[in-house]
C-alpha cells in the first residue's frame, strides 16, 4: 500500500513539474538539442558513421562534412522540438528516438548504388564542369528544378554522394517528425512515438535516403510539409501561402507530388486553401526552371523535364512495384545474365515484326502503361471522392493507385506508403490488414534500389499492393465482419 502511495506522490511532483514547465517546453528542448548535437559531432570524429568516409578525401573535407551532419541533426531536433504537443518527457523522448534514427540512417553513407553510379553521379560530374548548362541533354529523369537543387546541394569540397544522402536522410527524417506531429494533432498519445520510431527505421527508407540518394525523397518531404501547413485547424494567411509554395516546389520536384493534385482542388473546394494559392502552387512549377534556363539550359528542353519526369521510361533501379516495373527490360547491361540483346534501329520491313524481345518492345509497351496510367489515377480518385471514408483510407488509397498505375513514381511513394500504413495501423483498426500487407510487400522488394531489378519480388509487391487498395475501397472484405455483412 505505501508502495502505491509513493507511486502516485512521484507521478503527481512529475505531472506538477511538466505544468510549471510547460511554457518553456521549446527552451528545454532546444538546450538538450544543442547539447545532443555537441557530442554527435565530438562522437563522429574518433567514431561512428562519419568516422570512416571512404571517398571523403582527407580530414579537412571529413571535418566540413561532420559541420554539416551536425546542424541538420541540430535543425531536426528543433524541429522535433517545435512540433511536440506533448509534455516535456515525450518530447525528450523524441529527441532520443530522433538522434537514434539519425545514427542509423547514416550508416549506409558508404554504400554505393547502382542508380547513383548510373545515373546521378554522371549529371553531377557533367555540373562540376559546366554548371547547371551541365545538365542540357542528359537522359537522367530528373527535372530542371531537382536537377538545379542538386547542383547546389553539391557545391562545396565534400564528395557529391555525401552531400545528396544527407540531404535526403533529413527529408526522411522531417517527414518522420511531421508523420508524429499528425498523430500528436489525432490524440493517439504514446502511439505517436512508436510511428515516429517505426517510421525511422523503414527498410525502403533507409534503402532509398541513406544508401541509395533517390532525391525523389526531398519531394515527398516538400509534400509532407504543405499538407501538414495546409491542414492546420487554427492557421493564418502565411501557413495557407507557405503550403501552396512547398507544394509548387514539390510539384516541380518529384513524380509522386502530381498525383496529390486532387488532394489540394478538394482542400479548394472545401475553403482550406483558395483558387489563387492553388493557382500559385502550380505556376511555381515552371517558374523554378527558370534558374537553369538563366545559366544556358534551353527553355524548351527545361519545361519539358516537368512533363518528361512523369512520362520517361523508368530508369534501372529506381522504379516501384508498379505496371511499369512488371514489364521486362531488354537492355544489355540490365540483363548480363541472359543472351545479348540489343535495341534493333528498324522493324523489319516484310514481316513488320522482330524475332527476339528488345528494349523497342519494352519502350513501346511502357508508353502504353504511361498513356493509359493517368485515366486509370483520375477514375479512381472520383470513386474515392464519392465513397464515405476516413480522410487516412483516402491518402492511402491515393498513394497506393499512385504507386500501381502511374509512371514516374520511384522509391519516394514507397516511402509516403510506408508512413501512412504505419499511421493507419496506429489509428484505425479497419486499415490494419491492408497496411500490415503493404508493408509486408515493401520490405520483400526494399533492396530494390541497391541490388538491381529482380522481377518475382515485384510481382508479388504489386499484387499484395493491388490487393491492399481493393480492400481500402472495400471491393474485397478487409475483415471477417465486412464479409458477414456483405452477405
Amino acid at each position: 500500500m505505501n508502495t502505491v502511495f509513493m507511486l502516485r506522490r512521484v507521478r503527481a511532483f512529475f505531472i506538477a513539474l511538466d505544468e510549471r514547465l510547460a511554457r518553456f517546453r521549446f527552451v528545454i528542448g532546444a538546450v538538450l538539442a544543442a547539447a545532443l548535437c555537441a557530442g554527435f559531432a565530438l562522437m563522429s570524429v574518433y567514431a561512428g558513421p562519419l568516422y570512416n568516409l571512404n571517398d571523403i578525401g582527407g580530414f579537412d573535407p571529413r571535418k566540413v562534412f561532420i559541420v554539416l551532419a551536425a546542424a541538420v541533426y541540430l535543425t531536426l531536433l528543433l524541429l522535433t522540438a517545435a512540433l511536440c504537443r506533448a509534455n516535456i518527457y515525450r518530447m525528450v523522448l523524441r529527441e532520443m528516438i530522433v538522434t537514434a534514427g539519425f545514427v542509423i540512417l547514416l550508416g549506409g553513407i558508404n554504400q554505393k548504388t547502382y542508380y547513383f553510379t548510373q545515373n546521378l553521379q554522371p549529371l553531377l560530374s557533367l555540373m562540376d564542369g559546366k554548371g547547371l548548362a551541365g545538365m542540357s541533354g542528359y537522359t537522367a529523369h530528373l527535372s530542371a528544378p531537382m536537377a538545379t537543387l542538386l547542383y547546389l546541394i553539391t557545391r562545396g569540397p565534400v564528395y557529391a554522394m555525401y552531400m545528396v544522402k544527407l540531404a535526403c536522410i533529413a527529408a526522411l527524417a522531417a517527414l518522420c517528425i511531421m508523420a508524429a506531429h499528425a498523430a500528436d494533432q489525432n490524440a493517439l498519445g504514446l502511439r505517436a512515438e512508436a510511428l515516429l520510431a517505426l517510421c525511422l527505421i523503414l527498410p525502403c527508407g533507409f534503402m532509398s535516403a541513406a544508401c541509395t540518394a533517390l532525391p525523389d525523397v526531398i519531394s515527398v518531404a516538400l509534400l509532407a510539409a504543405s499538407l501538414m501547413l495546409a491542414l492546420q485547424e487554427k492557421s493564418c494567411p502565411v501557413m495557407k501561402w507557405t503550403a501552396a509554395a512547398l507544394y509548387g516546389l514539390a510539384l516541380a520536384c518529384g513524380g509522386l507530388s502530381l498525383y496529390a493534385l486532387p488532394v489540394f482542388i478538394w482542400l479548394a473546394i472545401n475553403k482550406r486553401m483558395t483558387v489563387g494559392q492553388l493557382a500559385v502552387s502550380l505556376a511555381l512549377a515552371p517558374a523554378a526552371c527558370l534558374p537553369a534556363i538563366a545559366c544556358g539550359v534551353p527553355a524548351g528542353e527545361a519545361f519539358l523535364s516537368l512533363v518528361s519526369m512523369h512520362v520517361a521510361l523508368p530508369e534501372y533501379a529506381a522504379g516501384s512495384p508498379g505496371m511499369m516495373s512488371l514489364i521486362p527490360r531488354a537492355l544489355v547491361e540490365e540483363m548480363p545474365a541472359m543472351f545479348q540483346l540489343q535495341r534493333l534501329a528498324q522493324i523489319d520491313s516484310v514481316t513488320y515484326a522482330q524475332p527476339y524481345y528488345t528494349q523497342a518492345h519494352y519502350e513501346l509497351a511502357s508508353l502504353g502503361f504511361a498513356l493509359c496510367a493517368p485515366a486509370v489515377f483520375g477514375g479512381v480518385a472520383a470513386l474515392i471522392g464519392r465513397k464515405k471514408m476516413t480522410v487516412t483510407a483516402r491518402a492511402f488509397a491515393l498513394v497506393l493507385c499512385a504507386l500501381l498505375v502511374c509512371p514516374g513514381v520511384t522509391n519516394g511513394a514507397w516511402i509516403a506508403a510506408c508512413v501512412i500504413a504505419l499511421y493507419a495501423i496506429m489509428k484505425e483498426r479497419s486499415l490494419r490488414l491492408p497496411a500490415c500487407m503493404v508493408l509486408f510487400a515493401v520490405s520483400g522488394a526494399a533492396a530494390y534500389p541497391m541490388l538491381g531489378e529482380t522481377l518475382v519480388p515485384m510481382v508479388l509487391a504489386f499484387a499484395l499492393c493491388l490487393c491492399a487498395l481493393l480492400m481500402v475501397l472495400d471491393v474485397i472484405p478487409a475483415s471477417l465482419a465486412a464479409a458477414q455483412r456483405d452477405q
